[in-house]
């Protein structure tokens, strides 16, 4: 299984709710499969919202909607790389998650061991930090997330930040991803219609579709 990056994001549930219109959030915390989902949503009704929460939380370890396979065929055809079940079962429960908090909350931001999902009927706009695959602590860069779900994978040398509509897409690709190093990955990644940020010995680099999304500080 791939190693997942979970603490070097810049964008944290405490500091996205100041940003957030409509005011204080509902909040909730719980384990699924052995790691802790966070979550903080916002609503009209409150009570509503916090009920949406805990109905998610109540169904936080059931089965794996399905096996995706077809997914996992096109990647292998891709790139030749077979993704393991267990590398997509976080995203699969961030899906299933925002399903389930769609059309219940106006929006809600989802994080589960490190891999981000935003719920909402508009997009937002929150940096997400590059890992340092040297240095996990460390963020090289920051890109910009609008929705969908944020996924970084870390393998040797080499960080791949995946950005994609659902959980279960930006874990599998950013798997697969992470094992071909950057030049495949960012030809690959476009080819598939992922964006995709790559940090390794020679920088940062980053799928044409991120342009201007990308925040690469400089020394």
């Amino acid at each position: 299984m791939v190693p997942v990056m979970k603490t070097v994001f810049l964008l944290s549930l405490a500091a996205a709710c100041g940003g957030e219109p409509g005011g204080a959030p509902v909040a909730r915390a719980w384990q699924v499969m052995g790691t802790t989902m966070t979550a903080a949503a916002w609503g009209i009704d409150t009570t509503q919202v916090g009920q949406a929460l805990d109905a998610v939380r109540d169904a936080g370890d059931r089965p794996a909607r399905a096996s995706f396979a077809s997914l996992r065929r096109e990647i292998r055809l891709r790139t030749g790389v077979a993704v393991a079940a267990g590398d997509i079962t976080d995203g699969d429960a961030l899906d299933r998650a925002a399903l389930m908090l769609a059309g219940v909350v106006d929006s809600a931001l989802l994080d589960l061991g490190g891999q981000f999902f935003w719920v909402g009927r508009t997009g937002t706009a929150r940096r997400v930090g590059i890992a340092d695959p040297r240095h996990s602590l460390v963020a090289l860069a920051a890109v910009e997330m609008r929705g969908g779900s944020v996924r970084t994978a870390i393998q040797g040398t080499v960080s791949v930040t995946v950005l994609a509509p659902s959980g279960v897409a930006a874990a599998a690709w950013s798997s697969a991803l992470v094992t071909l190093g950057c030049d495949r990955a960012l030809d690959d990644g476009g080819a598939a219609q992922v964006s995709v940020v790559c940090a390794d010995s020679s920088g940062v680099r980053w799928t044409p579709d991120l342009e201007g999304r990308v925040l690469v500080p400089t020394h």
